[in-house]
């Protein structure tokens, strides 16, 4: 439609538009006029009728543009989202999935989100630390779908699947330089290998801002042995340098027992 503004062509009526006694036709929304004469060749005396856009049509040409505008960023997102998060269980933890039995962590995530500006400034992450079952990839998993959502280049996957990926598989290999923010789950079950060490040094070098997630508590992290695993631990508490502790709030346990109530539901209906 807006393409054909201004074109040497009559415009297509709309519903209650009209025509004046020149025969040109006007809006009846807003009374404008949407065609107007013109003389052409210049100079020879005949008149064309020439397309132009009333109030109504310039409001629908800013309003389809910022469709298109939004349709584009929309596309944009989903297209960080396949290209950042490497398992798909994660893109369903968000916040509107929260149940709210830690409201404590769940405002701190939410706030992490709010001043992402300044976090990414200033090079700062999370240390997600509890038991398992927690709730701690989906609080991590949480912030990173917020900032994917405003267009912000992030990477969730395992330090032992970006270890495997580099010995195993070099054309799996993820330029983590690609990403505004990483967030690795369950740190502490890869090895203290060199390449660990390598993927996680390159990230702190890179001045990347890091959300980690691990069984472990601090004070483990801050005294593990061997020394391997420390040069390790001590480049990610350097990035992911703000502990959070998560209590176990969301345990896989209490999953289990709702999906063992359902099953029985399920075989106790006799239809």
């Amino acid at each position: 439609m807006f393409e054909q503004l201004y074109k040497n062509a009559p415009a297509k009526p709309r519903e209650d538009d009209f025509k004046n006694n020149q025969g040109l036709l006007f809006c009846g929304k807003c009374r404008q006029a949407r065609e107007c004469f013109i003389e052409y060749p210049k100079g020879s005396g005949k008149n064309i009728i020439k397309t132009i856009p009333c109030q109504c049509d310039i409001e629908d040409e800013e309003e389809y543009r910022r469709h298109k505008s939004l349709e584009a960023f929309q596309e944009r997102v989903a297209e960080l989202r396949r290209q950042g998060v490497t398992d798909e269980a994660y893109t369903l933890q968000r916040f509107e999935n929260d149940d709210g039995r830690n409201l404590e962590v769940t405002e701190k995530c939410m706030r992490y989100v709010r001043k992402w500006g300044t976090m990414q400034e200033r090079r700062y992450g999370i240390t997600f630390t509890g038991a398992v079952g927690g709730g701690k990839s989906f609080y991590a998993c949480c912030i990173a779908n917020a900032l994917i959502d405003r267009g912000v280049k992030v990477l969730v996957t395992r330090l032992s699947d970006l270890v495997r990926n580099r010995v195993q598989d070099k054309s799996a290999v993820i330029d983590l330089h690609d990403f505004e923010l990483i967030v690795l789950d369950d740190i502490g079950v890869e090895g203290a290998t060199q390449t660990a060490y390598n993927i996680i040094d390159d990230i702190y070098r890179a001045n990347i801002p890091l959300i980690v997630t691990t069984n472990l508590s601090l004070s483990q992290l801050k005294e593990s042995n061997p020394i391997e695993k420390q040069r390790i631990y001590d480049r990610i508490l350097q990035r992911a340098c703000y502990p959070i502790k998560v209590d176990v709030t969301v345990s896989r346990l209490d999953t289990a027992r709702i999906n063992a109530r359902e099953a029985q539901g399920i075989l106790d209906d006799e239809t």
